[in-house]
């Protein structure tokens, strides 16, 4: 329970509970009520053995919780080294309860309200690090796949077995020979990492799927140490510090970014300090891989004006800051953010396939953002949308808690309220926004919900004011809702001149009458929320 007079500030305590007359044991996570403190939870279960196993992971950054999978599933408790579930917790109880011989025959998750929270069993998993690859018996079928991936993982995924879906990769990989190759397998196994999670795994884990594409992906890049490939120069933490090559034409710089430092100002330790480096030897296409929550990973590292010519795909686990300050470019995250994503961003193009921490946005003045998951507290705090720049536009598949929007000052912003299960079906978040305390003294700026059920109530909007779309603001909110469902690889069908998706198989009308438009009621007061 909350207390009133709770104590002001950030903290959070895990406390292990032991009860031996009940049998039961728990591990209980509790957190500031402001929600202060960072944390990423996740879930890894299987029931399809002779016993359950069933792993609550809590850790403050993400990269911990990928570490723990990995050892685990390297010692053969798992398979597999991807949770089936990755989150923000507000708080939560993992209570498990035990036999008279101490195997464990039940468990559940409360939330910090006391409710249920609801996992679906994940379906088989898969270590390809223990299991044998062999040569499907009927290689036939699978002749050209490549050549219309989408189409072919769409529909056939649910059919073919770990085994098959590994060689298909495997034997992709294997045969990477040249630049053309090498970049359209990229693309390939880019495209897996960012949307297998909305396609039907059949009977497999999405999580096992997920590491098998993120292995050969690794794969494929390490491979540019080779040198074979003209438009690839590879580089890691060893050569880091005598690194002098300039590019040539288009060339791109692969970094295997696993023993760089988190932080720091020296170039050949710190990530973020070789890639202002790097900027300075005139590299503009950058790679990153296998990064373990390495902070700043941002164009805004890069010099001291404009950076609109950068390009950088990121893959791994990166830490705060990510796009923070930025002053142009594109950048694409293959994975999930975490704490202060984009604060501060001045203008540029980010991308995050995934979820996102606390305080996204803070402070920004423009750029465009997309987030394909759910994003925690305090989005787009003291934000603006700076005249002198690029509007400030925000696309947000998924949910946010509280205080979202705090004294902002223009933009455009899109809530999904999307998620999807683990088969891969579209549907609906508890609510469009999961708090409440929007847009307290906050002065301009557009908040669209996509709300068919009507499940935004008045009370988390008490500082704003909903508001009819005129027919240009549809006009152009409309495009922006249907660039979030292509970003998210969610299908817009087109019948009779109406717009729709599908969401747990249903027909749902992209119009007016399904999404709600708040806008701040611009007041001097606005600060009672806290």
């Amino acid at each position: 329970m909350e207390f009133a007079s709770s104590p002001d500030g950030p903290y959070q305590y895990l406390c292990l509970r032991h009860n031996p007359y009940s049998r039961t044991t728990e591990r209980v996570d509790l957190k500031d009520p402001a929600d202060l403190r960072p944390n990423v939870s996740a879930f890894w279960m299987d029931k399809n053995g002779n016993e359950n196993k069933v792993f609550s992971i809590i850790a403050s950054e993400e990269h911990a919780v990928h570490r723990i999978l990995e050892l685990l599933d390297k010692q053969g408790i798992i398979d597999g080294s991807v949770a089936d579930k990755t989150f923000s917790s507000r708080g939560m109880i993992s209570r498990y309860r035990f036999e008279q011989g101490q195997q464990i025959q039940d468990y559940e998750f409360i939330d910090r309200y006391g409710r249920k929270i609801e996992v679906d069993a994940p379906g088989e998993h898969y270590s390809l690090r223990r299991q044998q690859l062999v040569e499907p018996s009927d290689t036939e079928q699978y002749q050209n796949w490549q050549s219309n991936y989408i189409e072919f993982f769409r529909d056939h995924l649910k059919d073919i077995s770990f085994n098959d879906f590994r060689w298909l990769l495997h034997n992709m990989v294997e045969n990477t020979t040249n630049d053309h190759a090498f970049a359209k397998h990229l693309e390939i196994l880019t495209w897996l990492k960012d949307y297998l999670r909305t396609l039907n795994p059949g009977d497999k884990a999405q999580g096992s799927l997920i590491d098998i594409a993120q292995f050969y992906l690794n794969q494929l890049l390490d491979s540019a140490r080779t040198e074979r490939f003209e438009n690839y120069t590879w580089i890691d933490q060893q050569g880091a510090e005598q690194f002098d090559r300039q590019p040539q034409h288009e060339q791109k710089l692969v970094i295997e970014a696993s023993e760089f430092l988190a932080e720091g100002t020296d170039p050949g330790f710190s990530l973020t300090a070789f890639l202002a480096k790097a900027h300075r030897l005139g590299w503009r296409k950058f790679i990153l891989y296998r990064t373990r929550g390495q902070r700043m990973i941002s164009t805004a590292a890069m010099g001291n004006g404009d950076t609109d010519d950068v390009e950088m795909d990121v893959y791994g686990s990166v830490g705060e800051y990510f796009g923070a300050f930025m002053q142009g470019g594109t950048i694409c995250l293959h994975g999930n953010a975490q704490n202060f994503c984009a604060m501060a961003m001045h203008h540029g193009e980010l991308y995050v396939f995934g979820n996102a921490g606390k305080v996204c946005g803070y402070a920004s003045k423009g750029g465009k953002v997309f987030i394909m998951g759910d994003i925690v507290d305090r989005c787009w705090t003291n934000s603006v949308n700076d005249s002198r720049t690029q509007d400030l536009e925000v696309m947000i598949l998924g949910s946010a808690t509280k205080y979202a929007g705090e004294s902002l000052m223009g933009g455009n912003f899109f809530f999904g309220g999307l998620h999807f299960d683990n088969k891969g079906n579209l549907r609906l978040n508890e609510r469009p926004y999961l708090g409440t305390k929007m847009l307290g003294g906050a002065s301009r700026g557009n908040f669209v919900f996509f709300d068919p059920e009507n499940r935004l109530v008045a009370a988390q909007y008490v500082h704003g004011v909903l508001k009819d779309f005129s027919n240009e603001e549809w006009e152009y909110l409309c495009g922006k809702i249907k660039e979030s469902f292509e970003l998210a690889n969610i299908t817009v069908h087109s019948e009779n001149g109406a717009d729709y998706i599908f969401i747990e198989d249903k027909k749902v009308k992209i119009a007016p009458e399904n999404f709600k438009l708040v806008m701040p009621k611009g007041g001097l007061k606005g600060y009672e929320s806290h």
